[in-house]
């Protein structure tokens, strides 16, 4: 070869070399609802409101078979993750609903970075199989199910900090047979104050104060309903110590529906808090669920007891 060829091949193949060297590694793959042999979406049941409890909806997207034994997911918008433990065999194709309880959510101020928006969130679940291998999986939330948990978690814990409410366990005598009394109690806060409950806004700037709850409306359940001769109160501030009267009906007479009641008994409150503003759900006890269960039995002209 000529050496002025031969010259200008070397500068050639020191340039291709000080590129590659110079190239950054290649990132890892990020997990994906398609990675691996298996997806997972996130849900939640009806009977899982009352106590925060979510599925993780695994499937097999395999030609095989596999047991897994731990799944736990990850969302930067709750503390911990939700951890489902246990031993269940997933054959090709199946799907599985695992529960898990979802943990406190993180309520930073929006000003700060610590609480992605719900647009911006990724969860991803680790799933552990039976033989110790572990696959990090992203999941899917079809039904933006985190985001209301995160919105309403966050809400509740802005109105407890300020007042904390409960349903009398018994229910009150009405004049009319097919009406009944429930007591709403406001006491004092269980859960210090909420940061940023301040006078310039729920998270503004300015001193901060302690801001009141109002209940702006009652919304009626699949159970219970608004006795129109006696209108549910609206613009009622709950301070400590204060009360409200609601008195109810059946919302249906229906034995399937009742029989089958998951929420019925959880009355949603449309609340003010501050600048803030949302739904807390007053669960009844044991002792005043079966006594509403017993209402309404007696008010529709059955047994007297629930279906």
């Amino acid at each position: 070869m000529h050496p002025r060829g031969l010259f200008g091949a070397l500068l050639l193949a020191a340039a291709l070399s000080t590129a590659t060297a110079c190239s950054p590694p290649p990132e890892p793959p990020s997990p994906s609802a398609s990675n691996g042999p298996m997806t997972v979406a996130v849900d939640q049941f009806r009977d899982g409101y009352a106590s925060g409890t979510i599925v993780l909806q695994v499937t097999n997207t395999s030609v095989s078979g596999f047991t897994l034994v731990r799944a736990e997911l990850s969302d930067p918008r709750f503390a911990d993750g939700a951890v489902w433990t246990g031993s269940t065999r997933f054959e090709p194709g199946q799907t599985t609903s695992l529960p898990a309880v979802a943990a406190s959510p993180r309520c930073a101020a929006p000003s700060t970075d610590d609480t992605p928006a719900a647009e911006d969130a990724a969860p991803s679940v680790r799933l552990r199989l039976a033989d110790g291998t572990e696959r990090l999986v992203r999941a899917t939330d079809p039904h933006a199910v985190l985001g209301r948990i995160h919105t309403q978690g966050c809400f509740e814990a802005t109105v407890a900090s300020l007042v904390a409410l409960r349903l009398d366990d018994t229910l009150e005598p009405s004049a009319e047979a097919e009406t009944t009394v429930l007591t709403l109690r406001a006491g004092p806060p269980s859960a210090p104050a909420t940061a940023g409950l301040s006078t310039g806004g729920p998270w503004g700037a300015g001193a901060p104060r302690r801001a009141s709850v109002t209940l702006t409306s009652v919304e009626g359940t699949t159970l219970l309903a608004e006795d129109p001769a006696q209108p549910w109160p609206r613009g009622v501030v709950l301070a400590p110590g204060s009360t409200v009267k609601l008195s109810v009906r059946p919302a249906r007479c229906d034995p399937h529906v009742v029989a089958e009641d998951k929420v019925g008994t959880l009355i949603p409150l449309r609340l003010e808090a501050g600048d803030s503003s949302g739904v807390v759900k007053a669960e009844a006890s044991p002792a005043l669920r079966a006594a509403l269960y017993g209402f309404v039995g007696s008010a529709c002209g059955w047994t007297g007891q629930r279906p």
